[in-house]
């Protein structure tokens, strides 16, 4: 008796479903990526350009410096058409220049007039109500 050679038919599938999935995917993390906060400025020049400044002298190793970043840009849009806000992160050239030359260590929320004098410093941790109180005596 011979042998019949069984396979199973071959049944082609539609990529479709694939294609459907990975569009859907693609979607979503691209509207994911557009709801995050835009960054900040890391532009230290615009001190004493006419505009108040609040600057955080920033540093990712420290819990303190990205909560009180989180507090920044919980108020960030209530105060933009009259405050700029600046991150001077240690861990870029710039913002390292900054901390050195300043003499301010990590953490340091610093606040500028519009001429550029050094209005008040504060290193102790931030809430977002907090932080509107200190704005709206110091501006």
């Amino acid at each position: 008796m011979q042998r019949q050679h069984l396979s199973k038919p071959v049944i082609k599938q539609s990529k479709l479903p694939k294609l459907i999935t990975l569009g859907l995917v693609l979607i979503i993390i691209i509207f994911a990526v557009s709801l995050l906060p835009r960054g900040f400025s890391g532009d230290t020049s615009v001190i004493g350009k006419g505009i108040p400044v609040l600057v955080l002298v920033h540093d990712d190793n420290i819990l303190q410096s990205g909560e009180t970043m989180v507090v920044m840009n919980q108020i960030r849009n209530e105060y933009a058409a009259r405050l700029e806000f600046v991150v001077a992160d240690i861990n870029t050239p710039e913002g390292r220049a900054f901390a050195n030359s300043s003499g301010f260590m990590p953490t340091a929320l610093i606040f500028y007039s519009s001429t550029g004098q050094n209005l008040r410093v504060i290193y102790s941790p931030q809430t977002a109500e907090s932080l509107r109180q200190a704005l709206e005596v110091i501006f």
